[in-house]
């Protein structure tokens, strides 16, 4: 399985504009592609961590939606409901700080050439995620964290709290 993040910036003008270009990319290069509000992020491995436990779980027949994509959202989103993950997907907006993942569960190393397009085609500026605690009571607003949770862990472990949640998806099914 070969993978690669896109993060930056773009104007999102309608968000149903926005994902046809990806559904139309993806299905020229036969590859799968999901989107999130990056305020919704904690990290890389956040959304790695949610792209492999949904192709597990396609591998082992116990997904949730019928497609990748979606099942990468649910997973990163740590929700079986489809509305509620949906929240972590992009927004309209000007210059709306986004993430997108670009997965080919087959491996065959043209993910570059695709992401290169992505970028091109949405007028992508790249730029890092910035500092965890910028997105901090986003991230505990909207996975559930408590102040409680935090203190007995310690801020620092936010993002584990935040992994934990998209592991715990698979209790919940």
């Amino acid at each position: 399985m070969e993978t690669v993040i896109i993060i930056g910036r773009a104007d999102v003008h309608s968000v149903d504009d926005f994902i046809a270009v990806l559904r139309d990319i993806a299905s020229g290069a036969d590859v799968h592609i999901q989107a999130f509000d990056a305020k919704k992020v904690a990290s890389e491995a956040h959304i790695l961590s949610a792209v492999h436990k949904a192709i597990r779980a396609f591998r082992k027949k116990r997904n949730i939606s019928p497609d990748l994509s979606m099942e990468i959202l649910l997973y990163a989103a740590g929700e079986r409901q489809i509305h509620r993950a949906l929240e972590m997907g992009i927004s309209d907006g000007k210059n709306r700080k986004i993430a997108i993942v670009i997965v080919d569960p087959r491996g065959t190393r043209r993910l570059k050439t695709v992401a290169e397009e992505v970028k091109k085609r949405l007028k992508i500026r790249e730029e890092g995620l910035g500092d965890l605690s910028e997105r901090a009571e986003t991230l505990k607003n909207f996975f559930h964290i408590t102040d409680e949770e935090l203190n007995a862990v310690g801020e620092e472990k936010l993002e584990k709290l935040v992994l934990e949640r998209v592991a715990l998806l698979d209790v919940k099914k």
